[in-house]
């Protein structure tokens, strides 16, 4: 599933360091400084996907990724806030980023977006050239966790023409002159709106049908338990035949009521591991006493008809769990020491996004529930740096560490229920990622 590169670099834009952009462009206002930036990096996403559009190009821009210092953004907020020669320094890189995109076409572009949004040449040449490292350290990333080459760089911008489209101002578009690069996406003002809205539909309703068909897959897998519950049982009953007639009644009865109660637990999807594991024991010393009652021949027969029930009900335990997708048990905030000084630390509201988060985890079991909790993701990530962190004294950074430290370690038991579901893994792994290297870089 393509993935949004635009909401990946505003998700790696903290509010403090789109307060240090603001203040290199001589802007107080958050707002505007952020529709800015966001309208450079669109402009810049813009010429990578034209420049990658040829082998060549993509070859020298996977050079450029490759060459970029693959830690930029976690330094941004010491770059921008460092002193004139570390800014200039980033400028420089910057500048030379859009060299490679632009080519000659450098300043008409800087020119056109300039005058979209009211900038002068100078101020406009600050923002482009701050924009283009991050937008590029954003790709970077990327490529490194999925592991691309040129050619897979080329397709994931590829990809990108759709979103840029649907966001980018027209008039911007078409002054570009990416409007053929985009396919005309922005043109059509509402009409291209309304078709993506019913494209967005589509897709959440062939979502839907793939939840009902996992659902239907589950109620199968049951099926198939209860048959081989009865297969099961007439083997234990006809090989039982020889022992007594008590025993032959008995025994298929017991094993087949512990089989259909396998399948009934099973059916509750979060509690499926658990409640199998519990019933297994129950069955095993059930069937155990009877063996012990009626002699060694019958314990045969029962081991033969456990081995097939704990067969069936891990099939219906994997069949559920890919049904139902990956839930997490939540994180339990541990108990603050009495008489702690935080220094000021917004722990309130460091609960309160946790426990957002940790809900949203719980409910997340396609592509929409991922979208909304990647937007949970990506305001606690943003969030983090105005909490107070910096302020902790020395006595109060164990015990903050320790909250962290069971958070992410339960954010990454999550994901790992979500292996083999692209949708999902693909829309919360770039926030996850940008949230654990925040969060690594408090040095807890």
């Amino acid at each position: 599933m393509s993935i949004n590169l635009l909401d990946m670099v505003k998700g790696a834009v903290s509010q403090q360091v789109m307060g240090q952009i603001g203040n290199v462009l001589g802007q107080s206002d958050a707002k505007k400084t952020s529709g800015m930036f966001e309208t450079a990096t669109q402009s810049i996403l813009g010429g990578l996907i034209k420049k990658t559009a040829t082998p060549e190009g993509a070859r020298e821009v996977f050079k450029a990724v490759q060459d970029q210092d693959d830690g930029i953004l976690d330094k941004l907020g010491d770059i921008l806030g460092g002193g004139a020669q570390q800014q200039d320094h980033f400028q420089k890189q910057g500048g030379g980023i859009l060299d490679m995109v632009f080519g000659n076409n450098r300043g008409g572009i800087m020119g056109i977006v300039g005058k979209f949004l009211g900038l002068d040449g100078s101020i406009m040449g600050k923002l482009m050239s701050m924009a283009a490292p991050i937008v590029l350290g954003v790709i970077g990333k990327h490529i490194k966790n999925k592991a691309l080459d040129a050619v897979g760089l080329g397709n994931f911008l590829g990809s990108q023409k759709s979103y840029l489209g649907s966001s980018m101002p027209s008039a911007l578009t078409s002054d570009l002159g990416f409007g053929n690069l985009l396919g005309n996406v922005t043109g059509a003002g509402k009409a291209a709106v309304g078709a993506v809205g019913d494209a967005a539909s589509g897709a959440a309703g062939a979502v839907g049908n793939a939840g009902r068909a996992a659902a239907g897959a589950a109620g199968n897998a049951g099926r198939a338990a209860g048959d081989a519950g009865r297969a099961a049982a007439g083997a234990a009953g006809d090989a039982a035949s020889g022992i007594g007639g008590l025993l032959k009644m008995f025994l298929p009865l017991l094993i087949i009521g512990g089989l259909y109660y396998y399948a009934w637990t099973a059916g509750w999807f979060g509690k499926a591991a658990d409640m199998a594991g519990d019933t297994a024991g129950a069955v095993g010393d059930a069937a155990g006493g009877a063996v012990g009652a009626v002699g060694d021949a019958a314990g045969g027969a029962v081991g033969a008809v456990g081995d097939a029930a704990s067969g069936a009900a891990g099939a219906l335990g994997d069949a559920a769990s890919g049904a139902a997708g990956a839930l997490t048990g939540g994180f339990k905030m541990p108990e603050m020491p009495a008489g702690l000084d935080l220094g000021g630390f917004d722990m309130d509201g460091l609960k309160g996004q946790m426990s957002g988060i940790t809900d949203g985890f719980k409910n997340v079991t396609d592509a929409s529930g991922a979208q909304e909790l990647a937007g949970k993701l990506t305001d606690f990530t943003g969030n983090l740096d105005n909490m107070g962190i910096g302020n902790l004294p020395e006595a109060s950074k164990g015990f903050v560490g320790q909250i962290f430290g069971g958070f992410t370690g339960m954010i990454e038991k999550a994901m790992g229920g979500f292996a083999g579901n692209d949708s999902v893994l693909g829309i919360l792994q770039p926030v996850v990622q940008t949230l654990m290297d925040k969060v690594k870089g408090f040095g807890f």
